[in-house]
This record gives structure tokens, C-alpha cells and sequence, in this order.
């Protein structure tokens, strides 16, 4: 089993299988470019750690955590949401749909081409898919405050003007 501390670009899937690899390292979340779009906190790191082993003693795959505290923007009230996440994967990697059906369902399955990947699109794509579709706040954001005030403002129904110009035209005839 041979252990590393620095993540490469690339990730030679089947080699790294066999040599059961074990690989750690950070990231700041400004390296990562499709989540550092979304967070707030750039200048945050991201840890993660990967296994790789062959399940079947055929089949690639990999075990992994990424530890990050992510500051994105609410969608409700457009504020600072925190979110601290913790993401255990655990993937297979298949050169078609017929190797997928020979596995656990505890997989999430690849079908890749190649026997590489880049590393910070594997990191990204298990970041992206954790993070809720539109993140909000747990309780009441300012927003709904704000629409509360806007219920309470009384408006004056418009066609009452025209009700007094009907009435005005009838007592004419």
C-alpha cells in the first residue's frame, strides 16, 4: 500500500487500484474554479482524502472524504449561509453499463473512457453534488420580514375610481 501527501492533477485510476494508493491533500477553495464561483470564502482550504482499492479484483474504486466550510449566498435573502460539510464517496469506476450491474449498490458509478481523471474535477463534481440546489437559510431570513411589512401596507383598490365615474355617467342620462 503506498500512502502520499500530495494530490496529482491527474488520477491514473486503474494503477493507482492496484496499488491500493492512498492520497491526501488541501486545496483552497480559489483553485477550485466552478465552486469558487459560488463561495463567498475563497481563501478557505478543502481537505480531502482519497483510497483506492479493486473491488472484485477487477474493478477500480475509490474511497473518499472531502472535509470544507463553504460560505455561499442564501437565495432567500441574499446573505452569508454557512454550510460545513463533510462528503464520504464511495465510487466505481466501469467502462460500460454491464460492469455496473455486476456491483453493490453502495457504489455511485463512473463510466469513464480513460484510464485518468483530473483530480480537481472529481473533488469539484462531489462538492457540487452535496451542496443543496438552492441554498437558504434553516429559519426566518430578512426577506420574509420584509415581504410581512409589504402585507401590511393597505393599498387602495383602483377601480374605485372608476366605480365614481360609471356612477358619475348614469346621473347624466
Amino acid at each position: 500500500m503506498e500512502t502520499t501527501k500530495l494530490l496529482p492533477s491527474e488520477l491514473k485510476i486503474f494503477n493507482f487500484a492496484k496499488k491500493e494508493v492512498r492520497l491526501f491533500g488541501e486545496y483552497l477553495i480559489s483553485s477550485l474554479p466552478r465552486i469558487s464561483e459560488i463561495a463567498i470564502n475563497k481563501e478557505d482550504s478543502v481537505k480531502v482524502s482519497l483510497s483506492f482499492y479493486l473491488e472484485n479484483d477487477k474493478t477500480p474504486c475509490i474511497k473518499g472524504i472531502i472535509e470544507l466550510d463553504i460560505v455561499l449566498e442564501c437565495q432567500r435573502c441574499l446573505e452569508a449561509l454557512q454550510k460545513q460539510l463533510k462528503i464520504n464517496f464511495n465510487l466505481a469506476f466501469v467502462r460500460n453499463e454491464q460492469q455496473a450491474k455486476e456491483l453493490d449498490s453502495q457504489y455511485e458509478i463512473y463510466v469513464i473512457k480513460g484510464d485518468e481523471l483530473a483530480t480537481i474535477d472529481l473533488i469539484t463534481d462531489e462538492i457540487l453534488l452535496s451542496l443543496p440546489m438552492a441554498p437558504s437559510h434553516n429559519y426566518e431570513c430578512n426577506l420574509n420580514k420584509d415581504k410581512q411589512e409589504i402585507v401590511k401596507e393597505k393599498r387602495e383598490n383602483p377601480f374605485t375610481i372608476l366605480k365614481n365615474i360609471k356612477i358619475a355617467d348614469v346621473g347624466k342620462e
